[in-house]
């Protein structure tokens, strides 16, 4: 029992560090492009260009401004350190891929500007933990979801392009990353947290048995 709880306790530990660290890049990225003026932002997303391809990668990090960072930081910080505690080693391929998938997704129906920003991979992660949760009946997992998309503000609704036209926000990018996270969900159900095992196994077996013989 000690044992699980040093190991629990050391989890934990990991999770928190690899978050804080993760997303301490975004921010890094944003102090040296406002102190040395190097407006990086032209560096973001570029639909369906080829030249653009490389703002899958660039996207998260490049941010319109401090309150734009901010916005996205607590979730972030959050949803990661969530995959870290959930799946543990398992963690950075499904982060890579909701990272990858998430902005390529964007490069194909993306409006025809330059998209950046964290929030298509706040998006995958969110629905990631969410659709898991619901799918391996994990409550700890749904509900951490459930809680980080609740804090979050506006969640469900900042995917639906009507919302948002003459603004600046890339819809796309937050639709992309949810369905990225729903694919993946299904993709990596066999990692992680697994559904519970039934209490009464034989209780389950008698009723199958009953529905065959025509009760």
């Amino acid at each position: 029992m000690e044992d699980n709880t040093v190991e629990e306790k050391k989890e934990l530990r990991y999770a928190i560090v690899y978050s804080l660290l993760l997303t301490a890049l975004l921010w890094i990225v944003q102090i040296v492009d406002v102190l040395f003026s190097l407006n990086l932002k032209q560096y973001g997303l570029h639909p369906l260009e080829t030249d653009g391809l490389s703002g899958i990668f660039t996207m998260p990090f490049l941010h319109a401004d401090w309150e734009h960072l901010i916005s996205n930081t607590p979730p972030l910080l959050a949803l990661i350190g969530g995959l870290f505690l959930f799946y543990r080693r398992g963690a950075w391929k499904i982060l890579f891929s909701l990272y990858v998938v998430s902005g390529l997704l964007t490069w194909f129906m993306g409006r025809n500007s330059t998209h950046i920003g964290a929030s298509g991979l706040v998006y995958a992660l969110a629905a990631f933990h969410f659709v898991s949760g619901v799918i391996k009946k994990e409550n700890r997992q749904r509900a951490f979801a459930l809680l980080v998309s609740f804090l979050y503000g506006g969640f469900v609704w900042a995917f639906f392009p009507t919302l948002y036209i003459g603004t600046s926000i890339s819809w796309e990018g937050h639709l992309s990353g949810l369905l990225t996270g729903i694919i993946f969900a299904f993709y990596y159900r066999q990692e992680g947290p697994q559904p519970p095992p039934n209490p009464f196994p034989e209780e389950e077996e008698e009723d199958g048995e009953e529905r065959d013989a025509g009760i």
